[in-house]
């Protein structure tokens, strides 16, 4: 089945042909399709979502930012937000997932066990032999599978736990500039300037201590301190405590006593509400206000 993502194609043109399966679910969408003749498909509506297509026949163009070609042995992924068109050649087929960025950041959040202070950036393109990416394509067959429409439909915990699968498998196996913390062993044992202040910032989250002032309780030059948390934290001083106040505004408003969001923004140094909240919902995928109703990423 599929629905009317080009409703005027058909009638324009007639020798062109669009089959397969489709499905979506709370920011998460799914497809295996096949199209038969060469066009191009015009994208007036920028969405915030990441799109990933595998491809099995002919070849698909992307004209966003820059121009990207995916083949049988080359996979995209593409900020659908930058999208202009798309051209479909040599009656191209792939199988694709399109994942919310929102959706993204609060599971990398989430199993990163702290915000994401960097945009999430995936490699734009891939080499399809990779074997943890055929699993992806694998995933995709099997939800877009005849077999698979019943079990879907059976009950209300099946879409979300299939959009779960996707999003984690994303992340997991499609290169991004997160890819190695999400690797990482344990961190080093940081040296002790370092160590202390780190735990000044975590017991002071709403004291805005310069580094340099940070430089000075720890008893190092304000350089030295400076890298040892480069190496060792993997940020600098002004991330690191960005991070941790955002940490100690999400549990205010997750389990605290009903402050409003100016508040808890306010006392965690925030002067200006509106970027708190910009800050908040790109570290966690979040709004505040979502938060302090009772949403919670799933751990």
């Amino acid at each position: 089945m599929f629905g009317n993502g080009y409703p005027d194609l058909a009638s324009q043109t007639p020798n062109i042909i669009i089959g397969g399966v489709y499905g979506r679910h709370e920011g998460v969408s799914f497809r295996r399709l096949h199209y038969q003749g060469n066009f191009t498909v015009s994208l007036p509506d920028p969405m915030d979502e990441i799109t990933f297509v595998i491809p099995t026949a002919g070849r698909i163009v992307f004209n966003h930012t820059s121009e990207s070609c995916g083949a049988p042995q080359t996979g995209l992924a593409i900020d659908k937000a930058d999208i202009r068109s798309m051209r479909f050649i040599d009656n191209h087929a792939h199988h694709g997932i399109s994942l919310n960025r929102g959706a993204l950041t609060e599971r990398l959040s989430t199993l990163l066990g702290k915000p994401v202070l960097q945009r999430l950036v995936f490699d734009s393109t891939v080499d399809l032999h990779n074997p943890a990416l055929q699993g992806v394509k694998g995933l995709i067959a099997m939800a877009t599978g005849v077999e698979f429409d019943a079990l879907i439909h059976a009950g209300t915990l099946m879409p979300s736990r299939l959009r779960e699968m996707l999003i984690d498998a994303v992340l997991e196996t499609w290169p991004h500039n997160f890819t190695q913390a999400l690797r990482l062993p344990a961190p080093m044992i940081a040296p002790r300037h370092v160590k202390l202040a780190v735990e000044y910032i975590q017991a002071h989250p709403e004291q805005l201590l310069s580094g340099v002032d940070l430089a000075r309780l720890s008893n190092v030059s304000h350089r030295s301190l400076q890298e040892g948390f480069r190496r060792f934290m993997g940020v600098s001083i002004v991330s690191y405590q960005r991070q941790v106040r955002l940490q100690h505004a999400y549990d205010a408003l997750a389990y605290g006593a009903g402050a409003s969001v100016a508040h808890v923004a306010l006392r965690f140094g925030f002067s200006n509400v509106g970027r708190f909240c910009q800050y908040f919902q790109s570290a966690y995928g979040l709004r505040p206000a979502d938060v302090k109703s009772g949403k919670r990423p799933r751990r």
